[in-house]
Parts: C-alpha cells; structure tokens; sequence
C-alpha cells in the first residue's frame, strides 16, 4: 500500500534518545526524572492550580473528531520532513520522504501510545486494529480507561500478532525495534516510521502527517489549533503567576537521571520560561548525576514522579539538607503518565507543570 523514496538528507540538531532498545526502554522511563527533597518535612501537596481546566482540556485533546471532506482520489503521495536519531554521532539526520498511498487505511495498529493517542483523537475508532499492551496501564496511558476491552493488544516484539491481524498500515516509531520492523518488511505489512520527536512543535507535525497520512487532516488541524490555542492560554496565566526572576527547576528520576536539552521536559521548562538546571549545566539528553551535583546546582525546585518514594530517599541524604529546595520544602511531584506524554497530552504535562511551579 505505501512506497517510500527518499529525497534528501543532511545532519541537522541533537535529540535526547539513543536507537539502543535496552536504553530506549530505560529513557522512556526516565521522563520521570529525579529531584531532591526536603530533610526537614515535605510540604503536604494538595491538587495543583492549573491554569486551565484539567479535565476539560483532557476531553479536548481526547477527542478532535471533524468532518472530514478530502476528496482527493487514490493513490495519493505524500511528502514529510522525518528526522532520524544517529546513534554513533549523536545527531539528527533530516530526510525529505515521499510515501506514494494506494488506498485509505482501514487496519491502523500504532506501536507506541503516543500515536494511539493521536489516532484515538482524530480517526474513526473502528480503524484501530490493535493497540500496544501499554496502552492499558494509566502510568503511561491517557487511553487507560477509555480502550473498549474488546480491542486486541500485544507487547512490544510481537511482531507475528500484528502480522496476523492483517493491518494495511502500522505507525512505527524511531525507537521501534529493527528486528519489529524487519519482519513486517518480510511480511509485506506496510509500515509508516515516525521521526524524532522532541518538544510540542514537533509533535504538532507529527499530527499533521498523521491526519494526511489516515485520511483525517481536518480532524488533526483542529487538534494542533486546540493545543496552540491552550498553550497561548497556559502561558498568559503563568505570565500573570511568575515573577520577574525566572524559576530554576530540576527534573529528578528514581535512578539519578536528569533530562537536559532536547529532552520533552526542556521543551516544557522553555515554553513556560522556566531555567531548566541540568540544560544551563551542559546536560544533553539524560544523564545521571549525585547528590554532591544536585547541592551544586541548588534548583529552586525539584521535580519528581509521583508515588515514587524518592522524597523519603532523599530526606535521609544529609547532603543535600542546605539545599534551596529542601530547605524551602519545595519538592514537588507530577504523575508519571504527565511525565512521559508523547502526543497531544504534552498540552496537559505544560498545564500540570504550570500548577505545581505556580501554586498558590
């Protein structure tokens, strides 16, 4: 159904995430990053104060369903500008790729819950042929609880369940595994590869392919105008909450990692204009760090996933009891399915940031 040519290619910027499928696991769970915490007392968190309506803005990036009157004949071709991880010289390497479609797709089985995400919002359900299992855990899902229990899953290296559901497109991703990809190759299952994504802009293309790519580009646009119409918004509120010195904030995970530039979190910290620490410090992607490094950086707030029991961990570290955001009991904690959006629901990480950086 899908040929691909590709036009052209040149090395352009740096991303956050290695092609490596032991690291790849590891990294996206590191969108969990670590912080320090108070060794006096944690302040008792209540529910943050959003800039915006937390569950309206989930129903509107949920659901962007549009009439869609695109009435261009089959076969069509399609050209997008995908950027692809190179491992050996930690770069971007930028391809301008034509995709030649010869009907529209009607078997869809995304391999990542980012792109499930995307298609739950802009394309018929019926369409989805299948999910990836991870779609039905809320650590990593907005779709948890909204997958009908009918609709098949399978894990990550199942590559013969998705063969055998006969789909007509399968979205992978650049970390998807080579071994994955190759046997749908072998199959002659026709597969579509996401490029890099690595901030709100990005993911915003990403969208707008997709909708071309699914016959459901008016439904993808007004999902993009929905997410820059609610960042505009969240941005005027915390304008409005900030002071004139910007906040200096540090992303912790449970096994030291912090999240520097090009990191999904960097892109959130800059479109709030916040300091993210670990990027001022040369961090690129993620690296891990000690405590020794975090008392040197003296964040004025430290970010860390929720039920993760790192404020526990960390009180004990002496350490870091002279630190700013121990001292001032700001330790703060953010849900882990906020911490690894990959879609859309990077529109709900912003305004759950904004509400714990800017509580009142």
């Amino acid at each position: 159904m899908l040929k691909l040519k590709k036009a052209q290619q040149n090395m352009a910027s740096h991303c956050y995430f290695t092609h490596n499928k032991g690291r790849i696991t590891g990294l996206f769970l590191l969108f969990v990053l670590l912080c320090g915490a108070p060794t006096f007392a944690i302040a008792k968190e209540e529910t943050p104060n959003f800039p915006l309506n937390m569950e309206q803005l989930l129903a509107n990036l949920s659901d962007a369903h549009q009439p869609e009157l695109n009435d261009q004949p089959y076969p069509r071709s399609l050209e997008y500008h995908h950027q692809r991880w190179n491992v050996l010289e930690e770069s971007l390497a930028n391809e301008q790729v034509t995709l030649s479609i010869e009907k529209r797709p009607q078997r869809i089985i995304p391999h990542a819950v980012g792109l499930t995400e995307v298609l739950w919002a802009i394309t018929d359900h019926e369409r989805i042929t299948s999910v990836h299992q991870s779609c039905r855990n809320p650590n990593y899902s907005f779709l948890a609880n909204q997958l009908p229990d009918t609709l098949p899953t399978y894990g990550s290296e199942d590559a013969e369940i998705v063969i055998g559901m006969c789909p007509d497109l399968v979205l992978t991703t650049y970390y998807s595994s080579p071994t994955f990809k190759n046997r749908l190759t072998l199959s002659h299952i026709p597969f579509v590869e996401m490029g890099f994504f690595g901030d709100i802009a990005s993911i915003e293309r990403q969208i707008s392919f997709i909708g071309k790519l699914v016959d459901a580009e008016a439904s993808a646009n007004h999902l993009v105008t929905t997410m820059q119409n609610s960042v505009a918004k969240i941005q005027k509120i915390v304008q409005q909450r900030s002071n004139e010195q910007p906040l200096q904030v540090l992303y912790y995970d449970r096994m030291g990692f912090v999240a520097g530039k090009n990191s999904t979190f960097d892109s959130l910290c800059n479109t709030l204009d916040i300091e993210n620490v670990a990027t001022q410090n040369g961090i690129k992607f993620f690296k891990q760090i000690g405590y020794e490094t975090v008392l040197m950086w003296d964040p004025d707030i430290i970010i860390i996933p929720e039920d993760s029991g790192l404020d526990q961990l960390l009180l004990e570290q002496p350490i870091l009891a002279s630190s700013k955001a121990v001292r001032n009991g700001n330790i703060r904690t953010m849900p882990s399915v906020y911490l690894m959006a990959s879609s859309q629901y990077t529109v709900a990480s912003l305004n759950y940031l904004a509400g714990v950086l800017y509580e009142k």
